[in-house]
């Protein structure tokens, strides 16, 4: 039962994903839709229509046909700077969103033309010579700018316009940090001219829709062509991670419809583990294993874009053995998660993980904790991580954060009993589809059960399967 699920299912979730993929490519990627919770990516397929608005144009991919010109190009808040519809219509709400900010901004260029882009880079060869011109500019039939989804913006008025230190100013500061919301990424980010082929241009925003400008953002992918290419190991956060008892580990992909795909072998070494959780420790994008050793030390294997991860990191050096540990994002203002855990005597600390690294100096929380579990989850929905404490008595006690690190002045509630019929639990997204949050736990008598989550409740228990009794479940 563990290794596949049945082929209804199968087939269900195939039927699933390829309606949202059919429904994104209908809508051009729709203002109001939202990117994927899960934290996996919204599609795989590296997409070549240029009607399309996620389209890859690169270097190594030109358009096709060479002399595409989209059919809906209108002017650009009355400028004649051409962009299709739906872009013109977003990078005005930009705007304005920029003007409600403090920052006023302009349409430099937007549309161009194959015989327009021609022009512009034969110009550039005159002027530089070939080389450096493919550094700041596409050959005809490569540019995106005769997608109608580009546009090159800049401060009103002028000042750092088609230059670097845009990045510098206050607005274009703005841009980066809010772009994503209205459809836009920053196409060619610094340090990553390797990757794109051009130098860093701040001014350059390519349309891609607000599903998938938030899911890089929020992923910390920084271009298309990582974004596309992106095979992680745990892709979705409702994958279980799951050692056996000959201490190999395994990861079972969540299908999105409560069950699990065929499962993936990642490899031998972890009969040691005493507890696992599943964090993106650096903040790349890419999930990580945060493992925590009989032994008492505690390492974190960072994840890679392509797949498998790098050797361990020891981010704890001893006595770990005799604590009970959860990781997350405790403090919401801190850039990458850390641990919360209880000593044998009962104190709570909070370990923060201030450069995606080793963990830095505790800081205590409380006292009285002996021998409770621990699991990190966002029980009330308000994007702050709360700490889910189960005692002996088998009562559950929620004890809400405050975002900074602490818990927050409510005193502490109880949110459920008969907890100590399970040995571990963990927060899980997108189990039962886009949008959907829990808690993925493992019973004493070895199922693995589902506890959806709502707005401050529970909101249904889904058995999932049995088996489970000889893994260790990382989440």
């Amino acid at each position: 039962m563990l290794n596949s699920v049945s082929a209804r299912w199968r087939a269900g979730a195939r039927r699933f994903a390829a309606a949202v993929v059919v429904l994104l490519m209908l809508s051009g990627g729709a203002q109001q839709a939202t990117a994927a919770p899960s934290g996996e990516p919204l599609s795989t397929q590296v997409v070549s229509n240029p009607s399309h608005a996620w389209v890859l144009v690169n270097k190594s991919r030109p358009l096709n046909p060479r002399q595409f010109a989209p059919s809906d190009l209108v002017s650009t808040n009355g400028t004649g700077h051409l962009l299709r519809r739906q872009v013109a219509g977003a990078l005005g709400q930009l705007f304005a969103g920029a003007r409600a900010a403090g920052y006023s901004l302009e349409v430099i260029s937007g549309y161009r033309s194959y015989a327009s882009q021609s022009a512009l880079y034969s110009s550039y060869v005159q002027i530089y010579g070939q080389a450096y011109a493919d550094q700041i500019s596409a050959r005809p039939g490569y540019s995106e700018h005769q997608t109608g989804l580009a546009a090159d913006i800049g401060n009103a008025g002028g000042g750092c316009g088609l230059t670097a230190c845009f990045g510098t100013t206050p607005g274009g500061r703005w841009v980066a940090a809010n772009a994503h919301r209205y459809g836009f990424i920053v196409r060619y980010p610094q340090g990553y001219s390797g990757i794109t082929g051009y130098t860093y241009e701040p001014w350059h925003l390519r349309f891609v829709g607000v599903p998938l400008a938030t899911d890089m953002k929020r992923r910390a992918i920084p271009t298309m062509e990582q974004y596309f290419s992106a095979r992680p190991t745990i892709r979705s956060g409702a994958d279980v991670l799951a050692a056996d008892s000959s201490g190999v580990l395994w990861s079972y992909p969540a299908n999105g419809r409560g069950g699990f795909g065929t499962r993936v072998r990642i490899g031998p070494g972890w009969s040691g583990l005493k507890a696992g959780f599943v964090a993106d420790w650096n903040a790349d994008g890419v999930n990580d294993i945060v493992a925590q050793w009989k032994t008492g030390t505690l390492s974190v294997y960072r994840g890679k874009l392509s797949g498998g991860f790098l050797s361990p990191l020891r981010v704890g050096s001893a006595g770990w053995q005799s604590m009970n540990i959860t990781a997350g994002k405790w403090h919401s203002g801190q850039r990458y998660p850390g641990v919360v855990g209880t000593a044998a005597d009962g104190a709570m600390y909070f370990y923060p993980n201030a450069t995606g690294g080793a963990l830095s100096t505790r800081l205590r929380l409380g006292q009285g904790f002996q021998g409770m579990k621990l699991t990190m989850a966002d029980f009330d929905n308000d994007r702050r991580q709360d700490l889910l404490v189960t005692r002996a008595t088998g009562e559950l006690l929620l004890y809400r954060s405050d975002g900074a690190g602490r818990f927050a002045a409510e005193t502490r509630r109880r949110v459920g009993t008969g907890w100590n019929a399970l040995v571990q639990s963990h927060s899980s997204f997108g189990f039962q589809g886009p949008g959907t949050r829990g808690l993925t736990a493992k019973t004493t008598d070895g199922r693995l059960v589902y506890y959806g989550l709502g707005n401050s409740q529970f909101t249904g228990l889904r058995a999932v399967g049995p088996g489970w009794q000889s893994f260790n479940i990382l989440r």
